[in-house]
C-alpha cells in the first residue's frame, strides 16, 4: 500500500450534527440593561471630531437621540443584537482558557435582533466625561430597560460541544462581559449594567 493509499483511508470526517437549543436569559437581579445604538450620524459626527474636520454646530434635540439609542425587531418591537450577545460569549472564553476560534466553529446564533421582555424602560439621563483633559461632561439620553428578559436561539454542532457547555458559557458571559452600555466587560467605562445568567431551556 502506498502512503497515498494509507492517507486517504485513515482519514475520517463525521458529518456535522447540528443541534437547536433556545435559551432564555434574565437579568441578574438589579443590573438593568442601557441601550446605545451607534447610528450612522452619530458616527459622521464623531469622525469628523477626531479627524479635525470643523462641523457646524446644531442644536441637539434629545429626544432624538434618545429614540435613535433602540434597537428594533421587523415587527417593532424593542431588541437587542445577536451578535452582542455572541460578542459576550467569545470575550468570557478568555476566563474560561477556551479557544474563541473553538466557539465561533462551533456556535451560531439564529436571527438579528432579539426581541426584549421588560418590566418597565426608564429615559436615563447620564453626564460622561468626554476625553481630553479640558472636555467639559457631555450629556446623554439613552434607554434602561429594568427586569429584562430575552430568548436566544442558538444552533450548534453536537460533535463540538454540548448544551450543558453552552449554558455555563452563557452564564460567564453574563457575569464576566455583559451588553449594553456600563457592561463589566467595556473596554472603558465598565459597570455592574447588562449583566444576565440563564434562567431556562427548551
Amino acid at each position: 500500500m502506498t502512503k497515498e493509499e494509507e492517507t486517504k483511508t485513515t482519514i475520517q470526517i463525521q458529518p456535522i450534527n447540528k443541534g437547536v437549543l433556545k435559551v432564555k436569559i434574565g437579568a441578574i437581579e438589579g443590573s438593568t440593561l442601557i441601550v446605545h445604538r451607534l447610528t450612522d450620524e452619530a458616527v459622521e459626527k464623531f469622525m469628523g471630531r477626531e479627524s479635525g474636520i470643523a462641523s457646524k454646530k446644531e442644536l441637539r434635540n434629545y429626544d432624538n437621540e434618545y429614540e435613535s439609542c433602540f434597537y428594533y425587531t421587523d415587527d417593532k418591537k424593542y431588541g437587542f443584537p445577536a451578535g452582542g450577545f455572541m460578542g459576550a460569549m467569545l470575550d468570557a472564553c478568555v476566563p474560561l482558557d477556551i479557544a474563541k476560534t473553538q466557539i465561533k466553529r462551533s456556535i451560531r446564533l439564529l436571527g438579528d435582533i432579539y426581541p426584549l421582555s421588560y418590566k418597565k424602560v426608564n429615559r436615563r439621563i447620564d453626564h460622561p466625561r468626554r476625553s481630553g483633559r479640558n472636555s467639559t461632561p457631555d450629556t446623554r439620553h439613552r434607554p434602561e430597560f429594568v427586569d429584562w428578559t430575552c430568548e436566544l436561539i442558538i444552533q450548534y454542532d453536537t460533535n463540538q460541544i454540548t448544551p450543558d457547555q453552552i449554558i455555563n458559557l452563557i452564564n460567564q458571559a453574563g457575569f464576566s462581559t455583559g451588553i449594553g452600555d456600563w457592561r463589566p466587560g467595556a473596554p472603558k467605562s465598565s459597570g455592574t449594567h447588562g449583566m444576565f445568567k440563564v434562567v431556562a431551556t427548551k
